[in-house]
């Protein structure tokens, strides 16, 4: 299974994929959400839990977790998942 970690301000490539997160919002009281922005054949953004899932091309992919959520050091880890 591919896994890709995205840390702030620099995208990642996976099989002709670039992924990049503009936004982790981890404030108190609101559920965590990665804003990721997705460039493959066209180019989409997402708003996105933990655990959601999302296509491109012919993959499926999902937020598998984010590391360090409430820091500057965050990790968004995506994970294809078939």
């Amino acid at each position: 299974m591919s896994e890709v970690r995205l840390v702030h301000g620099i995208p990642a490539f996976e099989d002709g994929i670039q992924f990049g997160v503009i936004h982790v919002d981890a404030r108190p009281g609101v559920p965590l959400t990665v804003r990721l922005g997705v460039a493959a054949d066209d180019e989409r953004r997402y708003t996105l839990e933990v655990g959601d899932s999302f296509a491109v091309r012919a993959e499926n992919w999902k937020v598998d977790r984010v590391e360090n959520p409430g820091s500057d050091d965050w990790c968004v880890v995506l994970k294809k998942t078939d």
